[in-house]
């Protein structure tokens, strides 16, 4: 083996290690934590149906990374992001800013919608077409909204399967300001995974 070989490889595994153990893992994540309501006395599903029933489809959800004690957006800027690898061991990074929900529908205990995503992969934007997800509330009156293998494109690493989980710990239902968890992922012929906190701000029309 030449030495200019041994030098990709030794790059590639530490890229894998990198994507294993360092920035963007998802240890942070809490899938239920306690929920905060800005109304007194409402349940989760009681907030959401609040929230959500007034909004007519177009409307955006704006995403930022959050500091958990404030609530408020980091200075890093807007998006929740993931890193990690894509072919040949290229460094990659997903930012989603937000997305338009363009249909949503009421079904049980939850709120199914149809969105398009506002994100890039190292300033690239995606080709993931319409995204299906849903807005969860539970019987211990916690809630979370997810998005779940859906496939997207992107120029640099060819197709993947994106999955999204974001966690609610609070919702002013006044401002339409949600707060939370979040863990990102996308596997495929690229992978990558992160976490943190968010912070999401709704407002009617696209």
């Amino acid at each position: 083996m030449s030495y200019a070989h041994r030098i990709v490889i030794g790059l590639g595994v530490t890229l894998l290690l990198a994507l294993g153990t360092g920035c963007g893992t998802t240890k942070h994540f809490v899938e239920q934590p306690h929920l905060t309501v800005s109304e007194p006395g409402q349940t989760a599903r009681q907030a959401i149906e609040t929230l959500f029933s007034g909004l007519t489809p177009p409307y955006t959800v704006s995403l930022c990374e959050a500091e958990p004690s404030s609530g408020s957006c980091t200075p890093i800027g807007q998006g929740i992001s993931a890193k990690g690898v894509g072919g040949l061991f290229l460094p990659l990074s997903l930012r989603v800013t937000g997305m338009e929900v363009r249909k949503q529908r009421w079904a049980a205990n939850e709120l199914a919608f149809d969105a398009s995503l506002h994100a890039s992969v190292d300033s690239l934007a995606p080709m993931c077409g319409t995204v299906g997800g849903k807005i969860i509330s539970r019987d211990n009156d916690t809630a979370s909204v997810q998005l779940k293998n859906f496939y997207c494109n992107w120029a640099v690493i060819g197709n993947v399967l994106v999955n999204a989980d974001l966690s609610i710990d609070s919702i002013d239902v006044k401002d339409r300001v949600v707060t939370g968890f979040y863990k990102l992922t996308f596997h495929g012929t690229g992978n990558a995974r992160g976490s943190g906190y968010y912070r999401a701000v709704i407002a009617n029309g696209p």
